[in-house]
C-alpha cells in the first residue's frame, strides 16, 4: 500500500511538472513581437529642410535604403546587442514628393509617410504663411501636431468630413499667436491625413486660389 501511494504522489507532481511546463511553453508561443520603433517626429524646419528623429528599442538594428520609388526605407531588425535608442536622418523634397517608410522586420509592421510639398530652395514664397511645423507619433498611437506660422498670418482648424482629412487653413490677418499644437487620432483605415490650406488673392481680379501644401499622410499597415 506504502508502494502505491508513493506512486501515486510520483505521478501526480509529474503530472503538475508537465502541465507547468506546458502553460509557460504556451506563453512564450503566443508572446508577439515586441515593437521595434517606439515613436518618431517628422519636422520641416523654417528653412525647408525635412528630417525624422525616432526612437526603437535597445536591441534595434537601423538601416537605411532608398528603393525604386525613391521612397527612403527604415528597416529596423532585432539585435543581439546594445544598440541605441535615438536616430536622426535626414531628406529632401524631390519633384515636390517625400516618401519616408519604417519596416519592423520581426513583426513585418510598416508606417507609410506621404509629405507633397515645395522645395523652399527654388520656389520663393512657399513659407509665406507657414514657418515650420513638426508631427509625433507617440507610443499610444495619438499624434501630436505642433507648428509655427509667421507674423499677420490667420489660423483656422477645420476637418473635412468628405476628404477625411484635418485641414489647417492659413490667410493673411491680424493675429497675435503664432505657435499652435493639436492632437489627433488615426481612423479607422489607420490613416491620418492633414493638409495646410494657404489661402492667397491673385491677379487683377485678386481671385483667392487655395493651395494645398504641405500635405502629410500617414499609414499603418
Amino acid at each position: 500500500m506504502k508502494k502505491n501511494t508513493q506512486f501515486l504522489v510520483t505521478l501526480g507532481l509529474s503530472a503538475l511538472l508537465f502541465a507547468s511546463c506546458s502553460s509557460n511553453d504556451t506563453e512564450i508561443i503566443n508572446e508577439a513581437p515586441e515593437n521595434l520603433l517606439q515613436s518618431y517626429t517628422l519636422k520641416r524646419d523654417s528653412s525647408g529642410a525635412y528630417s525624422i528623429d525616432f526612437h526603437t528599442t535597445d536591441n534595434t538594428d537601423v538601416t537605411t535604403v532608398t528603393n525604386v520609388d525613391n521612397t527612403n526605407e527604415i528597416i529596423l531588425a532585432e539585435a543581439s546587442h546594445k544598440t541605441a535608442t535615438k536616430h536622426s536622418n535626414d531628406f529632401s523634397i524631390e519633384n515636390d514628393q517625400l516618401k519616408i517608410g519604417f519596416f519592423e522586420a520581426n513583426n513585418g509592421k510598416r508606417t507609410n509617410i506621404y509629405i507633397e510639398d515645395e522645395n523652399i530652395t527654388f520656389a520663393k514664397g512657399v513659407t509665406e504663411f507657414l514657418n515650420s511645423y513638426s508631427i509625433t507619433a507617440n507610443e499610444d498611437g495619438t499624434y501630436q501636431l505642433d507648428f509655427t506660422v509667421n507674423d499677420n498670418v490667420s489660423t483656422d482648424f477645420v476637418y473635412n468630413e468628405n476628404l477625411d482629412v484635418y485641414e489647417i487653413h492659413l490667410s493673411a490677418g491680424e493675429s497675435l499667436q503664432k505657435t499652435f499644437s493639436r492632437h489627433f487620432e488615426v481612423n479607422s483605415d489607420k490613416m491620418l491625413k492633414l493638409d495646410f490650406v494657404n489661402h492667397k488673392y491673385s491677379g487683377r481680379t485678386e481671385e483667392e486660389t487655395a493651395e494645398r501644401k504641405p500635405r502629410i499622410i500617414q499609414e499603418l499597415i
